[in-house]
């Protein structure tokens, strides 16, 4: 009677084992199937612009606000990337990557540059910039830079038709810019949607 009881108690322990491990695996599985609802996609931009007036080289350092509008084109880019998924699948849109360079076709380098680089977004003549990257300590004679990119979400700026970007940074006292300098501007976004 005594093996009989114990028998019992251990396969009671036995089942209740295997029951636990059950719900486990179940709680595991749907936040699986959650996350699994939304893809994220890149969408790369490149982007030439040339700034046609020189920056003066004065005694003096001036603040300098550099706006550029380009076209979203959000519908073309979800058809090449995300074939299937509309503006309104949209949750999220956040910058990942983004570098400036100049074309080296000119002599000109950043030493125009006091320190410091920050780059906001906007909607077309809009009035609410967001900080989307920025760079502190620009090397001497540098030609390129590569931004530190925050974490935002730009979203209601990008499923418009047009967008703001501003450059915005001080000059160096005694250094100008060159006129007809062109900049080449890489980014690089990620879109999370509604999976098709």
């Amino acid at each position: 009677m005594k093996k009989i009881l114990q028998f019992s108690f251990i396969a009671c322990i036995f089942i209740l084992a295997a029951n636990a491990c059950k719900k486990k695996s179940t709680a595991n599985t749907n936040t699986n199937t959650t996350n699994t609802q939304y893809i994220d996609v890149e969408i790369p931009y490149t982007k030439s612009k040339t700034i046609t007036d020189a920056i003066p080289s004065l005694a003096f350092s001036m603040p300098i606000d550099l706006k550029d509008t380009f076209a979203t084109k959000v519908d073309e880019y979800l058809t090449t990337y995300a074939p299937g998924v509309k503006k309104e699948d949209i949750v999220k849109i956040t910058p990942m990557m983004m570098n400036t360079s100049i074309d080296n076709t000119n002599t000109q380098n950043l030493d125009f540059v006091d320190d410091s680089v920050k780059v906001y977004v906007d909607a077309y003549n809009g009035t609410n910039p967001r900080l989307v990257a920025y760079k502190y300590g620009i090397l001497p004679g540098a030609t390129s830079i590569d931004f530190t990119v925050v974490d935002t979400d730009v979203k209601d700026y990008f499923n418009n038709q047009f967008m703001q970007f501003s450059l915005k940074f001080n000059t160096k006292a005694n250094q100008g810019m060159l006129a007809n300098t062109t900049f080449i501007t890489n980014i690089k976004f990620k879109i999370t949607a509604k999976k098709p």
